[in-house]
C-alpha cells in the first residue's frame, strides 16, 4: 500500500489530463448511486404526480437533462495526480475517525475486489498496491459551483443532486440552439471550459420527461453516446429498468426484489391498491414513475449567500480546547455581520483546512431556528467530537448555510440569566451579571489586560451635591 496521500493544490486543474480508460466505473455500478440524494424526487416540486398531462400546471421545466460524472470525487483527485491513473486507487470515505471504509474506487481496485463499504484492512488485504486517497470536500465543492455557475450561462433552470449529477431545464431551448443532440453538445462544450477534456470525455447525458426519465437515461447511456428518450418512448424505456432505480426506501428494493421483481416492468403487473397496501405512499410513487405518470419537474436552484467567517493559526492546532474555543470566536463574528442581521440561522457548517493540505467538514441542522451563539456552537462541539479533523488544523472556517424567519438576537445588556429568565431592574445592584455581559468583559480583560467597563454606584443620593450622589466603579464581575 503506498499510504495515505496529502494533498495541498487547490485550485481545480485545467490542464489536459491523461485518458479514464483504467478508472471509468462498470454498467452495474450506477445502481449503488441512485437510493443516496433523491430528494429531487419527494421534496418540493413533486406535487401533482398523478393528474393528466393535459391539466397538469408546471412551475418548473417538464423536459430535463441530466448530467452525471460517476465517481466525480475520485476522477478529480486523478487529475490532481495524473501519475496514479494507470494504479489501483481508492477514495477513503469521508467524517469517519475510527474505522475508515472505502468511499470510491478505480477499475483496477474493482477488478481487484475492492468495493465501496469495505474497511481499509479488507481492501489492503485484496489488493497489496492499493493507494489510498483522503478526501477534500473543499475541493469538490468548489469544483461544483464551478460547474453550476458554467451550466447556468446556457439555461437558468438548474437543480444539483449531488455532487457529480445536475438536472438542466429545457423547456423551450430548442428554438434557440436546435435538436436535443445539439442541446447536449452545447452543455457538454460549457464543461469543457472550465474542466479538462478527460473529465467531461466521462459525462453520461440523459434527457427525457422529468427527472426520473432522464436519470435513468444518463445511467444508461455511455461517455460520448447520450440517451434521448421522447414522451412517447418513455414508459416502453423504463421498462427495462431495475427497480433499485427508484428514488424511494432502500427497504422497498429489498423487498420488491425478494418477490422476484427486478425490473419496473414487472412492477406493471401489479394493482396499484396491493402496491399500496404493501409500501405504502413508496409503491404508489414507484408505479407512478414505472408508468411515466409521474413527471417531476426541474425546479430552479436557489442557494441562499453563506455568510462566511474564517480564522488562520499562527501554527497548526490540534488540541481540541482550542478549536471548541476558536468556534466560539467563530459564531459571534458571524451573529455579528451585517448580512446575517434580521435573520435566524438554521443550517451551519464547520470546516478545516488541515496541515499538508487536505480539508475536513461537518454540518448540521439545527432543531430550531436561533440566533444565539451556545445553541450555534454546541452541536457543532458534538459533531466535531465524533467525527474530529484527522491532523492539525491551519485554518477554521464556519458558514450559515441557511436562514429562517426573523429573529431577535439577545443583546449584550439583556437583564437574562443562563437559563434564559428575565432578571429584574435591580438585579446588577445585587451582583447578578448577564452571562452574555459576563463573557465580554472577560474576553475584553484579556485583550487588554484590565476592564474597560465602569458601573454608577449609589453612594449618597439625597446629597444636594451632585457628585456626591453617585460614584463610578470598574465593572469587574
Amino acid at each position: 500500500m503506498s499510504g495515505a496521500r496529502s494533498k495541498a493544490q487547490r485550485q481545480i486543474p485545467t490542464h489536459p489530463g491523461r485518458g479514464w480508460a483504467q478508472n471509468s466505473t462498470t454498467h452495474d455500478d450506477w445502481l449503488a448511486t441512485a437510493a443516496p440524494d433523491t430528494g429531487w424526487a419527494t421534496g418540493p416540486g413533486s406535487g401533482s404526480a398523478f393528474l393528466p398531462a393535459a391539466s397538469r400546471v408546471s412551475t418548473g421545466s417538464r423536459l430535463a437533462l441530466c448530467l452525471w460524472l460517476p465517481t466525480f470525487e475520485l476522477r478529480l483527485e486523478l487529475m490532481r495526480s495524473p501519475e496514479l491513473d494507470s494504479t489501483s486507487v481508492a477514495l477513503l470515505s469521508p467524517g469517519e475517525s475510527t474505522r475508515h471504509t472505502i468511499w470510491q474506487v478505480s477499475e483496477r481496485a474493482h477488478a481487484a475486489g475492492v468495493r465501496p463499504g469495505q474497511l481499509v484492512s479488507q481492501a489492503v488485504s485484496l489488493c497489496t498496491s492499493l493507494t489510498l486517497l483522503e478526501p477534500d470536500p473543499a475541493h469538490y465543492d468548489a469544483a461544483v459551483d464551478t460547474m453550476l455557475e458554467v451550466l447556468t450561462e446556457l439555461t437558468p433552470v438548474v437543480e444539483p443532486a449531488g455532487r457529480g449529477r445536475v438536472f438542466l431545464g429545457m423547456d423551450g431551448l430548442g428554438r434557440l440552439f436546435g435538436s436535443p443532440p445539439r442541446l447536449i453538445d452545447r452543455a457538454l462544450r460549457s464543461l469543457f471550459r472550465v474542466f479538462p477534456s478527460p473529465l467531461v470525455a466521462s459525462t453520461r447525458a440523459g434527457m427525457a420527461p422529468g427527472k426520473f426519465g432522464a436519470w435513468v437515461a444518463a445511467a444508461s447511456a455511455r461517455s460520448g453516446a447520450p440517451v434521448i428518450v421522447s414522451e412517447k418512448e418513455l414508459e416502453h424505456f423504463l421498462a427495462g429498468c431495475p427497480v433499485g432505480a427508484l428514488p424511494v426506501d432502500p427497504l422497498v428494493h429489498q423487498r420488491l426484489e425478494r418477490l422476484g421483481i427486478r425490473t419496473l416492468g414487472e412492477l406493471l403487473r401489479f394493482p396499484e391498491a396491493s402496491l399500496v397496501a404493501q409500501f405504502g405512499d413508496d409503491g404508489r410513487n414507484a408505479l407512478a414513475w414505472a408508468t411515466a405518470r409521474r413527471i417531476d419537474s426541474v425546479r430552479s436552484w436557489h442557494r441562499p449567500r453563506p455568510v462566511r467567517v474564517s480564522l488562520e493559526f499562527p501554527t497548526p492546532v490540534g488540541i481540541t480546547e482550542t478549536l471548541h474555543g476558536a468556534l466560539d470566536r467563530l459564531a459571534e463574528r458571524a451573529l455579528s455581520r451585517p448580512a446575517r442581521r434580521g435573520r435566524s440561522v438554521t443550517g451551519v457548517r464547520l470546516g478545516a483546512r488541515l496541515e499538508g493540505g487536505g480539508s475536513w467538514f461537518v454540518e448540521t441542522v439545527l432543531r430550531e431556528p436561533t440566533s444565539e451563539r451556545e445553541r450555534i456552537a454546541a452541536p457543532l462541539r458534538a459533531k466535531m467530537g465524533i467525527s474530529p479533523p484527522p491532523k492539525a488544523v491551519e485554518a477554521l472556517l464556519l458558514e450559515l448555510t441557511s436562514f429562517g424567519a426573523a429573529s431577535a438576537q439577545t443583546g449584550l445588556f439583556d437583564r437574562r440569566d443562563e437559563s434564559g429568565r428575565a432578571i429584574d431592574s435591580h438585579a446588577l445592584d445585587r451582583g447578578e451579571v448577564p452571562a452574555s455581559l459576563r463573557d465580554a468583559v472577560k474576553e475584553l480583560k484579556l485583550r487588554l489586560g484590565h476592564s474597560p467597563l465602569y458601573r454608577v454606584v449609589e453612594v449618597d443620593p439625597w446629597s444636594r451635591i451632585p457628585e456626591r450622589r453617585h460614584a463610578l466603579l470598574s465593572f469587574d464581575p
